[in-house]
């Protein structure tokens, strides 16, 4: 990878970070960004997910289901409740909503 101008620069003068290591790492990041995208993609328009990619949500502890946001309702239910009592909940899509 190539750089010039100023990050160049500024790269030589920190000589002591090791850069390389992180551009794999912010590259890492991005691709799996782009990959949970596109199964979530997959997820919302209801079709069908390839074993390769179930195998990945599995390493990488991921489900499109992580990015749905929790009923606001039932977030200050759990967190109005007293630990030690459970709440009757009629079904899953009530805490999705």
């Amino acid at each position: 990878m190539s750089i010039s101008g100023g990050l160049e620069e500024l790269v030589k003068e920190y000589k002591h970070i090791k850069w390389t290591e992180i551009a794999r790492n912010a590259i890492r990041e991005e691709a799996v960004k782009l990959k949970k995208i596109e199964i979530l993609e997959k997820y919302l328009e209801k079709k069908p997910i390839s074993k390769e990619d179930w195998l990945w949500m599995d390493k990488i502890d991921w489900h499109p289901v992580d990015e749905k946001e929790y009923n606001s309702k039932f977030v200050k239910t759990v967190l109005d409740s007293d630990k030690s009592r459970s709440k009757k909940v009629e079904c899953l899509e009530d805490l999705l909503k």
